[in-house]
């Protein structure tokens, strides 16, 4: 069975209409299933289960039924300080200042389905062997978004880690992301049921993304169409986008400005389309969806949600202090994740244009020990200053580092999201 070397192909499609899939999204339970399943669900009568294939050996079967052999050559990703410059000069991709959402299913138990989310299916979080945190795995004929309308405005970023499972049929159906400009959440979710679900609960229609793993095969490229309000067109993007073997974890951002729509996927700019959205396009709900999996399986985790535009030099220059929570970094790590790098990029561009000195100082939550998280802030500043100065050309000598570990939350500990806001780097100017 040919297999799949985390190869990402993206199909891009744009829609305005009025038309909705043929079923939308009705309430769930607050919880799916409170018992894991054993063995990921297999959607072909004769395919053997996880357990069979590995001879009845319990051990290369993780606990939430996801074989250990589905994710080979994986290991936690360690990205060393100056292993950002990956990203190259092409990954102009900066998060919006205000953090909106920050969802890592970290709340949720194991075999549940996330608490603040609906679907009109079913899915449960997960523990995957060689990946950091939970994820939600995906099924059948599902649908999922947040439980609330979103109210993103004209200018926001979205990122989200995807897995997809290996092998990875390559007639299971595509990962299908919507931008909705949804009025009323509550008639949203009761679905079409007594004409509940009228167009007149739309502004301005949907804008879609289908996101599809290439096989490493020369007759499946990647392939993309979108269509526009008054005109039609087809997008060849005439390439497969293969890392290295064996990584089928991809990082996907989205950045909007207004009318302009630019898509990512891990370094690569797939999309770049200056004058799609309408005006007045609201975002309200950001929905996830699949339909026939067969044997294979999606994983979504980490997702994050900004809004605001980068105002990296007044902020710096003029206030005197940045605050950024887009430099990422390993679960309890001084690494710095390959996807900071526009971040980085920003910055390192204002302070040698300005010559300005700063103190750059770390953050973190209040998980873990005081003692622990102090020196892990420190050590993730002093990353920040070396990525700066090796991969980005900063003078060493303008910088200086601080850590205050959990001691000057800017939110309660209790949260998702306050974690998530606390976990920081600040640069603080103190000269020119």
């Amino acid at each position: 069975m040919r297999t799949i070397t985390g190869v990402l192909v993206t199909v891009v499609f744009i829609s305005f209409s009025m038309q909705l899939d043929a079923q939308i999204l009705k309430k769930m339970k607050d919880k799916v299933v409170n018992k894991v399943e054993k063995g990921v669900e297999k959607k072909l009568e004769n395919k053997p289960t996880p357990q069979e294939q590995n001879d009845g050996n319990p051990e290369n079967t993780t606990e939430q039924g996801i074989p250990d052999n589905e994710f080979p050559d994986h290991k936690p990703e360690n990205v060393s300080v100056n292993e950002t410059t990956s990203y190259k000069s092409k990954f102009d991709f900066i998060p919006g200042d205000q953090l909106v959402i920050w969802e890592d299913f970290s709340q949720d138990a194991i075999g549940d389905f996330p608490a603040l989310w609906f679907t009109n299916g079913s899915g449960e979080v997960v523990n995957i062997e060689g990946f950091e945190g939970k994820w939600l795995m995906l099924k059948d004929n599902s649908n999922y978004f947040l439980d609330r309308i979103l109210g993103l405005p004209e200018n926001y970023t979205i990122q989200f880690d995807l897995i997809c499972s290996i092998p990875f049929e390559w007639s299971s159906a595509s990962l299908n992301l919507h931008l909705l400009d949804v009025i009323d959440i509550n008639r949203y979710r009761e679905g079409r049921n007594g004409g509940e679900m009228s167009e007149s609960n739309f502004r301005n229609g949907s804008f879609k993304f289908d996101i599809h793993p290439g096989l490493n095969d020369a007759s499946t490229k990647a392939y993309g169409h979108y269509n526009g309000f008054t005109q039609q067109g087809n997008l060849d993007f005439g390439k497969s986008f293969v890392p290295a073997k064996g990584k089928n974890k991809v990082t996907i951002s989205i950045w909007r400005q207004k009318e302009r729509i630019r898509f990512y996927l891990n370094e690569n700019k797939i999309l770049d389309l200056p004058k799609v959205l309408p005006s007045g396009f609201r975002t309200t709900v950001v929905q996830w969806s699949v339909s026939n999996l067969y044997s294979s399986n999606y994983f979504l985790g980490n997702i994050r949600m900004a809004s605001g535009a980068p105002d990296t030099r007044n902020k710096l220059l003029t206030e005197g202090k940045l605050v950024t929570n887009g430099i990422y970094f390993g679960v309890n790590s001084d690494q710095i994740k390959p996807e900071s790098y526009g971040v980085l990029k920003d910055i390192s561009i204002v302070l040698k244009d300005s010559n300005a000195k700063v103190i750059i100082v770390g953050h973190t939550d209040s998980d873990g020990d005081e003692s622990s998280n102090l020196d892990l802030s420190r050590r993730r500043a002093e990353a920040v200053k070396q990525a700066l100065s090796k991969d980005f050309g900063v003078n060493s000598s303008m910088m200086e580092v601080d850590g205050k570990g959990e001691s000057e939350p800017i939110e309660a500990n209790n949260t998702t999201m306050g974690k998530a806001k606390n976990r920081r780097v600040e640069f603080i100017k103190t000269g020119l």
